[in-house]
């Protein structure tokens, strides 16, 4: 309560800081997203009508390090900066000031590229917004929200918008408050498709990888983790998945990262047959592996997005999470959702303190996925 209560007196003093706005680069325009997979795989999709609409600017990017692999070779975008933004690490600092030291960090590498607009696309992010404040941004872009008011020059509602059309509108916003004069349809997944470019070395790796642990047939992936545990399925029910893949012909093939290795294990000793990836790609990789897969069945994660934009088949469990929002960007028909018919007035908390064994992924059952499965997979 008191750390909530500081957080409040140093935003307000902020707010009303003095700052001497600088001279804009009227070439330059910084795009602020500091989420991991998922959400940047959303903003990918925006980012290249966003360059549509604005050709010859030079578009900057600023990510966590996280993030730089699922960007830096987007061709929409000029340079990418990294900063270890707060509250996004996935490890806690001990130092209650450290927020803002680096708020006044990203502050002053703002102001040293002077864009014309900075645009922050994660809704609620008041620490970017604040720090373009300091920065002197002229324009500063984002959503309507509330954790957002008083800091920005323009507002644009995104309410019931999924991720990858939210990201479209604020941008879209921006573009027009930059001078565009381009109109273009309205983003869907058709007009604006969810891709990962996968290069043949990738490819070529993904296969030496699958080979050199025993894959030899066509396989389905299980994909279990989730940077929320909240959001994690029954391992042993991964295990009962397995089998009834198996018993279809094909290899099942789990992925996961390191830290993720315990909960393949626990799928991995409850089920006949399975091929362990874990902890051995890289992102790339994995997008290949996804890519040469039969289908990529797990919950709602990064990983899950990146198998949509591979363009593997997918079957998608939601529990806490808002499909609405966050569901796969691509064909129904290719990319089968699941989704809980329970709710609880802690829908859509996905702090990562909340421990896996929710009532929404329980009330998931086996033959649920299974059917799912079976319909996506049938001739």
């Amino acid at each position: 309560m008191m750390r909530e209560l500081a957080r409040s007196v140093i935003r307000e003093a902020l707010l009303h800081r003095a700052v001497e706005p600088y001279e804009p680069d009227n070439e330059r325009v910084l795009i602020v997203r500091p989420d991991h997979l998922g959400d940047l795989l959303f903003v990918r999709p925006a980012l290249k009508r966003f360059r549509a609409r604005l050709p010859g600017r030079r578009l900057a990017l600023m990510v966590g390090p996280w993030s730089q692999a699922i960007v830096e070779n987007d061709e929409a975008v000029d340079e990418i900066l990294t900063f270890p933004f707060p509250g996004f690490t996935r490890t806690k600092s001990g130092n209650p000031s450290e927020p803002y030291r680096l708020l006044f960090e990203a502050a002053r590498l703002i102001r040293e590229r002077r864009p014309a607009a900075v645009i922050i696309l994660r809704d609620d992010h008041w620490w970017g917004a604040l720090a373009a404040r300091q920065a002197g941004a002229p324009i500063i872009v984002g959503s309507d929200h509330p954790a957002m008011h008083g800091l920005l020059t323009d507002y644009v509602s995104v309410d019931g918008l999924h991720a990858v059309t939210r990201n479209a509108a604020v941008l879209d916003t921006a573009a027009r408050r930059l001078g565009s004069t381009i109109d273009l349809p309205p983003a869907d997944f058709e007009s604006a498709p969810l891709i990962w470019e996968i290069q043949e070395t990738d490819r070529q790796r993904a296969h030496q990888l699958l080979a050199n642990n025993g894959v030899d047939r066509r396989f389905v992936v299980i994909h279990p983790g989730s940077g929320a545990p909240v959001k994690l399925w029954p391992a042993e029910r991964w295990a009962q998945m397995a089998d009834r893949i198996s018993d279809t012909g094909h290899a099942v093939v789990l992925t996961g990262s390191e830290s993720e290795l315990p909960l393949l294990r626990r799928v991995a000793s409850s089920a006949r047959s399975s091929h362990s990836l874990g902890g051995q790609t890289t992102i790339h990789e994995l997008a290949a592996v996804f890519e040469q897969s039969d289908a990529v069945l797990g919950v709602d994660s990064g990983p899950l997005h990146l198998a949509v934009a591979a363009g593997a088949p997918t079957v998608h469990l939601y529990g806490p999470s808002d499909v609405a929002t966050y569901g796969p960007w691509g064909d129904p028909a290719r990319h089968r959702v699941i989704k809980a018919t329970m709710t609880c007035p802690d829908c859509g908390n996905l702090d990562p303190n909340r421990p896996e064994g929710s009532g929404c992924m329980l009330a998931i059952g086996v033959e649920q996925v299974n059917d799912a499965f079976c319909r996506l997979i049938a001739p």
